[in-house]
């Protein structure tokens, strides 16, 4: 019976044919093992983890507003630890849509959910640095992090983010997923949202901002408690 094994000794009297067919041999074996153990880590993670189908029929907190008698004018925003306010995706202007993708996903709507350089280049360096630091997290990984699990900066997290995002992706458009992130990000000063961070911040809608402040508020959730 033919063995498969292949050691350094008969590597070395093989011929140049010969060596290229170990190579592919043992390539083809590594390729294996590599689908299998991820395909494991995967099954294993995700019998656990919540249908990415439901996240937009959750419960999302938002303020409580007591308007005038006219009903144009909102005399009391009464809100717990979040103040937030949804909005169409089609209220929020190109502006901060632009904005937030140019710092914190500049390539959103060419990936699958995940960036696996960047998770890669993310790990290596958590391990140089023996501990869970790095980011690498693309706007679908941020919405799930922010909005499904918890942030705690652990290897058993990042993998269920990672496939929560490839699953989120393949149940919603990449709109849908920017407005959902749009709707719930922490902005700082209790507001979560680009409404409630647009009016806490400008005084305003969020229809109605500029490119200054766009770029402005696509820029605090990456240090929102600062």
């Amino acid at each position: 019976m033919p063995h498969t094994f292949v050691s350094f000794k008969d590597f070395k009297s093989a011929s140049v044919h010969e060596r290229w067919r170990m190579v592919e041999k043992i390539a083809l074996y590594l390729g294996a093992a590599v689908f299998l153990f991820i395909t494991g880590v995967f099954i294993y993670f995700a019998k656990d983890l919540p249908s990415p189908g439901k996240v937009s029929s959750r419960f999302v907190a938002e303020s409580t507003k007591i308007y005038d008698r006219t009903g144009d004018h909102i005399l009391y925003d009464i809100h717990g630890e979040e103040k937030r306010t949804q909005i169409s995706f089609a209220e929020m202007t190109d502006a901060i849509k632009y904005a937030t993708i140019a710092l914190e996903d500049q390539n959103f709507y060419g990936h699958y959910g995940i960036e696996l350089a960047a998770i890669l280049r993310a790990a290596a360096k958590d391990i140089l640095g023996r501990g869970a630091t790095q980011g690498g997290s693309t706007i679908t990984q941020q919405f799930v992090k922010q909005s499904i699990l918890t942030p705690e900066k652990t290897f058993s997290r990042k993998i269920k983010e990672a496939i929560l995002s490839l699953e989120l992706e393949q149940k919603f458009s990449k709109d849908e997923i920017l407005g959902m992130y749009l709707n719930e990000i922490p902005y700082g000063s209790n507001a979560y949202g680009i409404e409630a961070a647009t009016q806490t911040f400008f005084g305003k809608h969020a229809r109605e901002l500029t490119l200054d402040e766009a770029a402005l508020l696509a820029s605090l959730p990456q240090a929102p408690t600062r």
